[in-house]
């Protein structure tokens, strides 16, 4: 058993960090625009675009979370992978079109041109909340692998993989993030095919036996019928939640919907998401089997030592197991995709605070800024967001609950606000800016309700900081909270907040479309 990573590992992952930061020099250069910055000059070929949506949305969380989940149960998770796939094929069809018919930078922009200035101001700030309080737990899974890697304490290795992140992502722009994301997303898939392939090697009943083992079989299982509103492991919330999660994290999160941008036409924006929908599926099931097979090499050597916090199950089984070499790749492979989804938001967020707040402030103190002042100002934004991260990272330490469940459950706080609001816009003719903003602030506490109400009545889940916001709550009125509010599944939320949006906003009278001029 080794005692973490060996000086031959720290080589690999070393040496593997360097191409990656090499690539992103030389994809910056010719940058000039922030159009060049943000939208690589829409010069991406659809299937890199694919796989930086990949490498964006499979972060450590994933990673590590994925395997925790078929650890200690089943495959039912492949249940919301399938919503994923249904939201994402729904995307391809009608929102790339609505984005590509108008010469935006963010996403956001389209609710401007139907609701005006005031709901595409509300939207980007909510995007821009939303996806740091996500990003945030995304760079805590990371620093769970490096600790375990490296005994480096959880604060320390949150900073380091935070200045790493944002160092490379500062020199190029949205290109630079996109092609090393391609490399990125072979070396997290390679990780997974070693981790299996090993373990199956180290099984004493080989494949065939682990196939005809009831137990092996039995944590394999999908398929779970029901209709319990409070279950998140039933088929409905899976299908459901993973459909309408989609729709918001691929269609309204302007990380995600950057990627989409960058293509050279609606057509190639549209495969960009049906290619991400053919990866998704078989990659998620290989890291689903990872945590089964886990499950099978530790029942067979009940000597080997097994964390008590799940989350690092997988990391002190690539430091502790695996041979030399190996080790290290499959370990660049988690840190890949640490510092993949973690650089690629700050990108998104750089780009939606400038272009949707800086850029017209500028104009409306009639300042005509220059392209290179532009990109000067997007950079700076990219290391504030760097920075704002980094220190909320911190407040996730302590949470008894699985990193992954974390990361997707907090999308649904404001995701769904933003969904209601593109829903309405996209398929309907009613809506007003004063009816959809109006929507969008009532769904977040609408949703913040329910996860309160969970947190109460699991306050073990709540990460330490929470916790303590929690005493703070009279018992008279935490009871209160757990008897009225009834209990709900998480994946349901995003339904919810968009339903609120999305009721609202039909309040408003409608208005016609303002198209943007190229």
């Amino acid at each position: 058993m080794q005692a973490g990573l060996s000086a031959f590992d720290w080589t690999v992952v070393g040496l593997y960090l360097a191409l990656v930061a090499l690539i992103g020099l030389y994809a910056s250069r010719d940058l000039k625009t922030t159009r060049d910055y943000f939208l690589g000059g829409r010069s991406v070929p659809w299937w890199a675009a694919a796989l930086s949506i990949i490498a964006t949305e499979t972060s450590a969380a994933t990673y590590i979370g994925v395997p925790r989940e078929a650890y200690q149960g089943d495959w039912a998770f492949l249940q919301l992978v399938l919503g994923f796939v249904l939201g994402r094929l729904f995307l391809a069809f009608f929102f790339v079109p609505a984005f590509y018919r108008r010469e935006i930078v963010t996403v956001y922009g389209l609710l401007e041109e139907r609701f005006g200035n005031t709901a595409r101001t509300v939207a980007a700030a909510l995007f821009l909340v939303g996806r740091v309080v996500g990003s945030a737990v995304r760079l805590f899974a990371g620093c769970l692998a490096l600790e375990v890697a490296t005994g480096l304490p959880t604060p320390w290795a949150i900073v380091l993989l935070g200045a790493f992140g944002a160092a490379y992502t500062l020199t190029g722009g949205i290109k630079a993030v996109v092609w090393t994301e391609v490399i990125l997303g072979a070396t997290f898939i390679a990780g997974g095919a070693v981790a299996a392939a090993y373990l199956v090697g180290e099984s004493p009943a080989g494949l065939a036996g682990l196939l005809s083992d009831p137990v092996f079989l039995e944590k394999t299982r999908i398929f779970h019928p029901g209709l319990d509103p409070s279950s998140e492991k039933s088929l409905l919330a899976g299908l459901a939640g993973g459909f309408f999660l989609t729709l918001a994290t691929h269609g309204t999160d302007q990380d995600v919907a950057q990627r989409i941008l960058t293509c050279r036409s609606s057509r190639g924006g549209s495969l960009s998401v049906v290619g991400s929908a053919v990866l998704i599926l078989p990659l998620m099931a290989l890291f689903l089997l990872v945590g089964t097979l886990l499950h099978a090499f530790y029942a067979s050597r009940p000597e080997l030592h097994r964390p008590a916090d799940l989350d690092h199950v997988f990391p002190l089984f690539i430091v502790s197991e695996l041979p030399r070499g190996f080790c290290g790749l499959v370990m660049a492979g988690l840190f890949s995709v640490s510092i993949s989804s973690y650089s690629s938001v700050l990108n998104a967020l750089a780009s939606t605070a400038v272009s949707d707040f800086y850029e017209p402030l500028l104009r409306r103190l009639r300042r005509d800024p220059r392209p290179r002042h532009l990109v000067l100002a997007s950079r700076l934004a990219t290391l504030l967001w760097a920075g704002a991260i980094v220190l909320l990272a911190f407040a996730f330490i302590g949470s008894g609950e699985s990193v992954l469940t974390i990361a997707l459950r907090v999308l649904t706080y404001f995701y769904g606000a933003l969904l209601g609001a593109f829903l309405l816009g996209i398929f309907t003719r009613r809506g007003s800016g004063v009816s959809v903003t109006a929507g969008m602030l009532l769904s977040v506490p609408a949703v913040l309700l329910f996860q309160l109400r969970d947190y109460l009545a699991r306050p073990p889940t709540a990460p330490e900081a929470i916790r303590s916001i929690l005493e703070l709550i009279p018992s008279e009125a935490q009871e209160r909270v757990i008897l009225h509010v009834p209990a709900l599944a998480w994946p349901y939320w995003i339904i919810l907040g968009a339903g609120v949006t999305f009721a609202v906003g039909l309040l408003g009278r409608s208005r016609p479309w303002r198209h943007a001029t190229s």
